[in-house]
């Protein structure tokens, strides 16, 4: 199945939420006056958040226009340039040959057939000493994530499935050039009491899950939540690595 994203664009904006601890992170990486792009930004809630710590050149790339829009539209959009395109192809960026400090994605690298390639490219716009960082689910996120591993416990291959590895990633990387490989995982622990964004599909996996295993899960998830919330993690694994000096 393929998922329209510019279908879908609204009920990311709703649903979706930047990780605050990331978005500093990433902010300090980018000095006052450079230059950062988000590859595969969606809604940019990642970018927008930079761009509002960090006076910068911010630079917003993804394929779907209804995506764009959206993130155009949002508080902090007008700090940001929306550009339409791909992760194979930086050039659309607008950003010279060495031009870039910080080139990030959060939850874009498993839609790439060839991480390679997409390090290379992010590897020719990145200045000397820049970053290149990529927010993905390691395997030990997608098997502990909840409470989506409890009620749809299908998504569970089907994210094993289109994940890259960590490793695979990092070798990817290396080879493209970078160094000073690094890994965090950011996000939280809490509870859920609404099962409004599983009805509303908010994680793309769910659009990739048989229909009736999405019923019967969230049959499963409301019955639960009628007698109180239930254990929840949000987290990302970060992938850091340097271009050397």
């Amino acid at each position: 199945m393929t998922i329209d994203y510019d279908e879908i664009a609204g009920e990311y904006a709703q649903h979706r939420r930047a990780y605050p601890e990331l978005v500093e992170h990433f902010a300090s990486l980018v000095p006052q006056g450079g230059t950062v792009a988000e590859i595969g930004c969606g809604t940019a809630n990642h970018l927008r958040g930079v761009a509002a710590l960090v006076e910068c050149t911010a630079v917003g790339l993804d394929p779907y226009e209804g995506m764009l829009e959206v993130a155009a539209a949002a508080e902090g959009g007008e700090r940001v340039t929306f550009v339409r395109g791909t992760a194979e192809d930086l050039s659309v960026l607008g950003i010279p040959a060495g031009g870039a400090d910080l080139i990030f994605s959060v939850d874009m690298v498993h839609y790439l057939d060839d991480p390679a390639r997409y390090a290379a490219q992010a590897w020719e716009r990145l200045r000397p000493g820049g970053w290149f960082c990529t927010a993905t689910d390691s395997e030990w996120i997608i098997r502990n994530r909840l409470p989506m591993t409890a009620y749809f416990p299908g998504t569970i291959p089907l994210e094993l499935g289109r994940h890259h590895a960590i490793e695979a990633l990092e070798e990817a990387y290396r080879a493209a050039g970078f160094t000073d490989p690094a890994t965090q995982v950011f996000g939280e622990e809490g509870t859920l009491a609404d099962a409004t964004r599983f009805r509303d599909k908010a994680n793309s996996v769910m659009h990739l899950l048989p229909e009736d295993e999405w019923r019967a899960g969230l049959e499963r998830l409301e019955a639960d939540l009628a007698h109180g919330p239930v254990p929840s993690n949000n987290r990302t694994c970060l992938l850091t690595v340097r271009k050397p000096l």
